[in-house]
């Protein structure tokens, strides 16, 4: 009976044992899948930044190998850190457009610092990388000039206008037209309607399958993937007023930077911990006051490959982490800082135009609000830095942000009509004021091609196609205000 008890008490103690170890097997593989859940954003398995191992002399023939390359090295350097968090967003306080003192450091609003080390030591694997890869990386594979826009759903419309204002330029340029993804292309527009434009749309996932990019993120990735060695990257919503292969890529500054990028309206407000997480410790004395605004942006990619893609990796890892780093929260937030930010870090030649962000505003019956951006031709803000100041520099581009002008937001969303009185208005200024800053009534002709391809298009554009009568609404709106006007 003893024997049998103490038996049986072994039997016991061996299935208690077992289920410890099964137990704590299982915590474990739940902790390593909690982990794993919250690294693998994508499909394949990451190694370590230490384990990387990067063939720079193989050969690289076009923009689909570039990319396969470079997504094993973003992933590789992933940052295995905790998300960044504010204690509060940084204020958006004005610069005057006069203002051209240099920056000084805004404080640190970061909540927390524990994930700086990881952050630093991915950062520096990053660039250990690009800096070993050779300077004519991948230099057959782009060629020519030309136009990226990121277009689909509520960014078709806007972009039009812009492409249809690029050809009243005079600019014979070839504009690609990036999508997310296939839900965002539009057979009617993409194999029919853009192609008469001299535009082409052109798919992100099919090029970066396994990534999960959205909003801000595309834009770096669209400049990357176009076929084009010169690129003017333009926001749907922004605008060309100068022909860009006489005004931009055949002049100075851009023959010689190769990279041109547009102040901001606000100052720049940047934790002090970005620039320990790039390696520079400290913030370099001649950065300018204000932060950027990436609404246009030029670039050579032959010259600014290592640069661009750089910018990727701060666009690609943005959200969590650079994002919240290079503006701490401030209007705008997003990829924004990161050219001029990866231009700074690799210590390579930039543009950034001096004069101010002129505002565009509309009387809405009781207040005034900013309707869109002037932003200047560079080469006359060249010469006004060199000193001549006889002339004024022209408008390059106005970023028509709010509201974009999209015909079937802009007879929906109340923005065509006073407040006050609920009489059509004018949303960049009167007609003598914009005879003044662009020589001609720019809204009026940015309304002429509204009508014109909303009418057009309203039953072909899938983002119009609930709009009520959008035709006769937007014809009524241009009766009333532009119709008699010379």
């Amino acid at each position: 009976m003893r024997i049998t008890l103490r038996l049986a008490l072994r039997f016991v103690g061996i299935i208690a044992l077992i289920s410890i170890v099964v137990l704590s097997f299982s915590q474990s593989n739940i902790a390593y899948k909690a982990l794993n859940d919250r690294l693998s954003t994508y499909n394949t398995p990451l190694p370590s930044p230490d384990e990387l191992a990067i063939n720079t002399t193989q050969t690289i023939n076009s923009v689909q190998d570039l990319w396969t390359v470079w997504a094993e090295i973003y992933k590789a350097t992933r940052p295995d850190a905790a998300k960044l968090e504010l204690m509060y967003n940084a204020a958006n306080l004005p610069v005057s457009a006069d203002d051209h003192s240099p920056r000084t450091q805004h404080r640190e609003l970061l909540q927390s610092l524990d994930s700086i080390p990881a952050l630093q030591t991915t950062h520096r694997k990053f660039i250990s990388t690009l800096q070993s890869w050779p300077n004519n990386l991948a230099e057959q594979i782009f060629n020519g000039t030309g136009v990226v826009i990121v277009g689909g759903g509520e960014y078709f419309g806007p972009a039009i206008i812009g492409i249809h204002m690029l050809r009243r330029t005079g600019s014979n340029l070839p504009v690609q037209v990036f999508v997310a993804d296939k839900s965002e292309y539009e057979d009617n527009l993409c194999k029919d309607y853009l192609p008469k434009l001299g535009a082409e749309c052109l798919v992100l996932s099919d090029f970066i399958q396994d990534f999960k990019v959205t909003h801000y993120q595309l834009k770096s990735l669209a400049m990357l993937l176009s076929s084009f060695e010169h690129v003017l990257y333009l926001d749907s919503d922004s605008i060309p007023l100068l022909n860009p292969e006489t005004e931009l890529f055949a002049a100075e500054p851009y023959t010689s930077a190769g990279l041109v990028i547009w102040p901001d309206f606000w100052i720049s407000t940047e934790s002090p911990s970005f620039y320990d997480v790039a390696g520079i410790g400290t913030m370099p004395p001649d950065l300018p006051k204000s932060s950027s605004e990436a609404g246009q942006l030029l670039i050579n990619k032959r010259k600014h490959l290592k640069t661009l893609i750089l910018a990727i990796y701060y666009n690609i890892y943005g959200p969590d982490f650079y994002y919240p780093l290079l503006s701490q929260g401030a209007l705008g937030q997003g990829d924004k800082e990161t050219f001029m930010a990866a231009a700074m870090v690799l210590n390579s030649s930039d543009y950034r135009v001096e004069t101010g962000v002129k505002s565009v505003e509309r009387n809405t019956g009781f207040e005034d609000k900013g309707s869109a951006m002037i932003q200047v031709s560079p080469s006359d803000d060249l010469q006004r830095q060199n000193g001549d100041r006889s002339m004024a520099p022209r408008a390059a581009f106005i970023h028509a942000n709010t509201p974009k002008m999209n015909a079937g937001h802009l007879v929906d969303e109340g923005d065509l009509v006073s407040t006050a009185d609920q009489k059509p208005l004018r949303l960049w200024g009167s007609q003598d004021e914009q005879m003044k800053t662009f020589g001609m009534d720019l809204e009026k002709t940015v309304w002429e091609l509204i009508v014109q391809n909303g009418c057009e298009l309203a039953d072909v554009v899938r983002e119009w196609s609930d709009r009520k009568d959008l035709c006769r609404r937007l014809n009524e709106h241009w009766d009333a205000l532009f119709k008699d006007t010379v």
